[in-house]
């Protein structure tokens, strides 16, 4: 549930006035929070302790909201550990609050004091039960998906539309995984339902609800490939890696498999996108996001389902080099693959490992010695090519 969500409640009709803040309306909500306990007043009062994200907060105790000072130190902290809206009762909201509400896009509401707030404590409640219930199904509905051997169409498109996810037209799979500098002591699960909570509120703006499904060091998503194009899937896509890092310190690197028609084809969308992250990290790229359609080469190589014919190809074509590295601390393999990179040329490469062109000659004939080849001859300059490309892929096992 986000903002704009929460004020479409039928019960809350009347009660919740926007004040300010209306570019977060899509900020998700998890839960409600009363911060008008006594600690919240006190000095030693411990934000991190209360504020766990994605928080409605509801502050009406008249010692903070008429304290200008305290209130806009409590308010600035909460922000900072992500709440999602705010609510303070009529009559207690001042210009300053609503001035940095407006700047901040957080969501701030007045609340008439004469509605009861326990009355929206379990309306509010009810609603966030209901709809963990419904995350709970969707998950149900994606695995079931995923299952192709087993699947169920009717069944799933039953489920389906009963939570209000069409599943008609085509699709593609959007595999978020976490990377390996992720700051923080949270699990993996935690981890997975803020993203989650940031792909649901991204997708809204375009092709409405989607299938999310947390995995262990991974989020997937079941995207409609009909409702958005790949530019601006590539934009929200940015979003979410953007607010993951800024609101709960999580790297974040996107796969997106080729998009497919038929449900029974989605699990080999789920692999692509697996794979497009798997080939991107062979490089050093700073980008984060990888369709699987543009990896060029390695799509092919990651079609090769057979290990060892891979492993064998790279030992058949370079195996010596690697050899002869490993025995002398060499360097050979690396002045090879730099050499192929720049298209045989001497000058470019030399400068590229910061060597002189007499050492690269040196060792560019001991690498002839070695593998008996001829660069000028082109199969052989794209064989050992395909055969660095295979190692990368392949870990350099």
């Amino acid at each position: 549930m986000n903002c704009e969500d929460m004020t479409r409640i039928p019960q809350l009709n009347n009660v919740l006035n926007m004040k300010a803040g209306a570019a977060g309306m899509k900020n998700t909500i998890r839960w409600i929070y009363f911060a008008d306990c006594l600690q919240c007043v006190k000095n030693e009062y411990h934000v991190e302790d209360c504020i766990h994200g994605d928080e409605f907060v509801v502050l009406t105790n008249p010692d903070v909201t008429e304290d200008k000072n305290k209130l806009m130190a409590l308010i600035t902290s909460m922000i900072d550990y992500g709440i999602a809206a705010l609510g303070i009762n009529e009559g207690q909201i001042l210009p300053e609050l609503i001035e940095y509400c407006n700047k901040e896009g957080l969501p701030l509401f007045e609340l008439p004091e004469k509605f009861p707030l326990v009355d929206l404590s379990q309306i509010l409640c009810k609603r966030l039960v209901l709809e963990e219930n419904n995350r709970n199904l969707e998950e149900q509905v994606f695995a079931s998906i995923l299952d192709a051997e087993h699947l169920n169409r009717d069944s799933v498109l039953e489920q389906a539309q009963f939570l209000g996810i069409d599943l008609t037209g085509s699709f593609c799979v959007v595999e978020f995984v976490f990377g390996k500098n992720r700051r923080g002591s949270k699990d993996l699960l935690s981890t997975g339902q803020e993203i989650r909570s940031i792909i649901n509120m991204e997708f809204s703006f375009y092709s409405g609800n989607v299938l999310v499904m947390p995995q262990t060091g991974s989020v997937l998503a079941l995207v409609s490939t009909d409702r958005i194009s790949d530019e601006d899937l590539k934009a929200v896509l940015k979003r979410i890696i953007e607010n993951a890092e800024r609101k709960h310190h999580i790297c974040l690197k996107a796969g997106i498999g080729s998009s497919v028609e038929y449900l029974e084809d989605v699990k080999s969308s789920r692999r692509e996108a697996a794979e497009a992250v798997k080939v991107a990290s062979v490089s050093d790229t700073e980008e984060r996001i990888f369709f699987y359609k543009e990896q060029g080469i390695y799509t092919f190589i990651s079609k090769v389902t057979d290990s060892r014919f891979l492993d064998d190809y790279v030992v058949k074509n370079i195996g010596k080099l690697i050899d002869a590295d490993e025995i002398n601390n060499g360097s050979l393999c690396e002045t090879l693959e730099s050499f192929l990179n720049h298209n045989c040329n001497v000058k470019e490469t030399a400068q590229s490992l910061i060597i002189h062109r007499n050492t690269l000659n040196y060792r560019l004939n001991k690498i002839r010695e070695l593998l008996g080849v001829d660069f000028e001859n082109l199969d052989t300059c794209l064989e050992l090519k395909l055969a660095f490309m295979i190692r990368s892929y392949r870990g350099r096992k």
